[in-house]
């Protein structure tokens, strides 16, 4: 009886211990980064889909999908994947619709959703391998990406309601 026992509690850790390692890795494989915050002044933040809004730091990974706001004083900077570089300024609202870098694939995409405010961007080895795979979509406009560095400026107003209600209102 004391046999069964001890073997029951390894089993246990044994499956705790596979839990742990595999959960990362499944984790780390389903969703790997578009890029990363290089900078923020003032306050930013990240809404991923079941989670609260997160305050955005240097350092912090972006993924696709990511809404990234920014306050009215408020500023962000970030570099993706493939070496493009990305300013937003004051009381705006990007999402990192689709995101995916692997050349040695073929396998290329950049779509950025900017309903408001504004963005510098400097293109990079997306735009470089394959123009058609990157855009810029805003609430009247869908921009393609074919040179190397842009700016866009969206006036607020054409967002849909539940895009105006995120971050500008929660950021002071």
């Amino acid at each position: 009886m004391r046999t069964d026992r001890r073997q029951g509690y390894g089993l246990v850790v044994l499956a705790m211990l596979l839990l742990a390692f595999a959960a990362p890795i499944a984790y780390a494989a389903e969703a790997s980064p578009a890029g990363s915050v290089k900078s923020v002044t003032g306050q930013a933040l990240v809404l991923r889909k079941g989670a609260a809004a997160a305050s955005l730091k240097a350092g912090d990974r972006i993924f696709e999908k990511d809404v990234l706001t920014t306050g009215k004083a408020s500023s962000i900077g970030i570099v993706m994947r493939d070496n493009s570089v990305l300013s937003l300024g004051p009381s705006s609202r990007l999402v990192v619709e689709s995101f995916l870098f692997a050349p040695e694939k073929g396998a290329l995409a950049q779509v950025l959703k900017l309903s408001r405010g504004s963005m510098d961007a400097v293109s990079g080895e997306i735009v470089k391998l394959n123009p058609e795979a990157a855009r810029v979509e805003t609430p009247i406009y869908t921009i393609g990406i074919r040179g190397t560095h842009f700016l866009l400026n969206v006036e607020p107003g054409n967002e849909t309601p539940a895009e105006a209600a995120e971050g500008v209102e929660v950021v002071k």
